[in-house]
């Protein structure tokens, strides 16, 4: 019985972060349905999403930084990469991230000049850090989930 209040424990603590980061406006609804797809998905679904998002946006926010890095700025690929990351964040609900990165867009779709595109840049990536310092706390309860789930009785 221990082990399953300790499970319960473990979740509610998930709950409570995530529903804390929807009222910080960090994210939105669709977090707490890419969580509850763990249910139809298997215990592992959301451990597996929150590692790959962080990962996946780490690499393109590094790609737009050595875009920006360029003489001359090509703003196509600085639309596109933006793009990328809007679109990620936006299926996991990461809003608030979404939505700094669109600001990146609009400034790259406007010509605008590097010192700019690099303030809306790092504006966003804080964001990221913020959103990646949760899913990192959230990642570690969760495996400890999994751990109750397979240890067994």
């Amino acid at each position: 019985m221990a082990a399953s209040s300790s499970r319960d424990d473990l979740n509610n603590q998930v709950l409570h972060i995530i529903r804390s980061m929807q009222q910080e406006g960090m994210v939105d609804f669709r977090f707490g349905m890419v969580h509850g797809m763990k249910e139809t998905n298997g215990p592992f679904f959301f451990a597996s999403l929150l590692p790959t998002f962080c990962r996946d946006s780490t690499e393109t926010f590094r790609e737009l930084t050595a875009a920006l890095g360029q003489t001359m700025l090509n703003y196509h690929d600085l639309v596109e990469l933006c793009i990328k990351i809007k679109g990620s964040a936006s299926c996991i609900g990461a809003c608030h991230m979404a939505d700094a990165c669109n600001e990146v867009q609009r400034a790259a779709e406007r010509g605008e000049d590097k010192e700019s595109l690099l303030t809306a840049l790092n504006a966003a990536k804080q964001v990221f850090s913020a959103v990646q310092e949760k899913m990192d706390i959230l990642l570690q309860l969760e495996r400890r989930i999994i751990s109750h789930d397979t240890a067994g009785p």
